[in-house]
């Protein structure tokens, strides 16, 4: 539901007009405030990029982008961009508002595929930080002096501090892999194939976002500055329809099988089925949480099935079924999987769908509840939800689909004598 428009106006962030429990305008200021002492009147900024890069859409195909500069120097800036580790170290929500708010957004525009000459120098600089695999010394002077700006993404993680560049530096020479390298070179190959290359050296999902985003991959002709919102759906979708191929022809697992996990007030139950493979998705936006302010949940539910393709396009979605297949793919088994996300009020701001993707990994990597049948399953994932299962659980498309579904087993079993 959207918020009444002069309700922050009359709430001022005292009364809680909104039901969340804390202010994300409150909060993202106050973290902007010890940020604007640094930068007040400043017109430049020496800093080491995570490295981090964001590249916008809106005026697509003439759009913004640039490199994610904090106030800070040296390994430790590898932190304000750092998603496996905020979730290792179970880094708060106001913790993590207050680092991205940190980053100076160095920006300056371009087209996606033919940038003015004036443009070039900074494109290339921006795009040797995406290469890099640890923190680079940027140095940049800007034509204003940096403004601060809320901006909450369901996507992309946030980013508080934005200012027009006039001139952007390189301090030293990024440390790039080899295998980015020779990919970002390789100007024949198309962007799945590198994409998935990349995946299968080793190289972080995050690093391929940065490196698709500004235009490193690809055939020569065919390469273009891609909005960070898109690169990373299309690479979640991507690599995950690459590894489905694969464990399409994995035996089916044996038990119903159940992973949980919860950070940033995202609960997660995912629940294994012994079947061929299926995907479901269903969101519960619990009353009071981020982008809801009725008195019941809104529930949201995506699926696909053999042919792995989804009912719609949705970058939440992709970020859930990667994980799931990356499992899938180490156990080398199928499955049909219902991956239940349950948005708690505690999650009061959106800080992107990195804390999907993390919390479904640490989720599969523990060890799962195993249980005989899929009513034994259904009943432990209820205990641990705070939503109704009688409002749920109707809403489930595969759920109903297995429970209408005869297998050739149940035959079988049937006819024995």
């Amino acid at each position: 539901m959207v918020i009444e428009r002069d309700l922050c106006a009359k709430c001022k962030g005292s009364r809680r007009l909104c039901g969340r429990p804390k202010c994300p305008i409150l909060v993202r200021i106050t973290a902007l405030k010890s940020v604007s002492s640094k930068l007040k009147d400043s017109d430049s900024l020496f800093g080491s990029s995570p490295p981090g890069v964001l590249v916008g859409e809106w005026g697509y195909p003439r759009i913004r982008l640039g490199g994610l500069v904090p106030p800070e120097v040296g390994v430790k800036a590898a932190f304000f961009d750092n998603p496996v580790k905020w979730i290792e170290q179970k880094v708060s929500l106001d913790e993590i508002i207050k680092l991205r708010s940190s980053l100076v957004y160095s920006r300056f525009s371009a087209h996606i595929k033919t940038p003015r000459k004036t443009e070039l120098k900074f494109l290339e600089s921006t795009q040797e930080l995406a290469m890099a695999a640890k923190p680079t010394d940027v140095e940049v002077d800007f034509l204003k002096s940096p403004r601060f700006k809320l901006n909450f993404d369901g996507i992309v993680t946030p980013v508080g501090i934005t200012a027009p560049i006039k001139n952007m530096k390189l301090a030293e020479n990024p440390l790039v892999p080899h295998k980015v390298e020779y990919l970002v070179s390789d100007t024949d190959v198309k962007a799945s194939t590198a994409m998935w290359e990349l995946y299968n050296a080793g190289t972080p999902v995050y690093h391929i976002f940065r490196i698709l985003s500004v235009g490193l991959l690809g055939v020569k002709k065919q390469r273009k500055l891609v909005p960070t919102r898109w690169a990373i759906t299309a690479v979640d979708k991507i690599i995950g329809d690459k590894l489905l191929k694969s464990v399409k022809t994995f035996p089916e697992i044996n038990w119903y099988l159940v992973f949980h996990h919860e950070y940033l007030g995202n609960h997660f139950e995912l629940i294994f089925i012994p079947r061929s493979y299926s995907f479901e998705v269903i969101e519960m936006w619990m009353p009071h949480s981020v982008w809801v302010m009725g008195n019941k949940p809104s529930i949201f539910v995506n699926w696909e099935f053999w042919d792995g393709k989804a009912r719609y396009m949705d970058g939440g979605y992709y970020a859930i079924r990667l994980p799931v297949l990356e499992y899938l793919f180490r156990v080398k088994r199928q499955a049909t999987v219902v991956a239940i996300r349950e948005i708690r009020p505690e999650y009061y701001a959106p800080v992107g769908n990195w804390q999907i993707r993390e919390n479904v990994r640490k989720a599969l990597s523990s060890s799962p509840e195993k249980f005989n049948t899929l009513r034994e399953a259904l009943n432990s994932v209820s205990k641990r939800l705070k939503t109704s299962a009688d409002i749920w659980m109707p809403k489930s498309y595969l759920l109903r689909f297995i429970e209408q579904q005869k297998t050739l087993d149940m035959y079988l079993e049937f006819l024995k004598p």
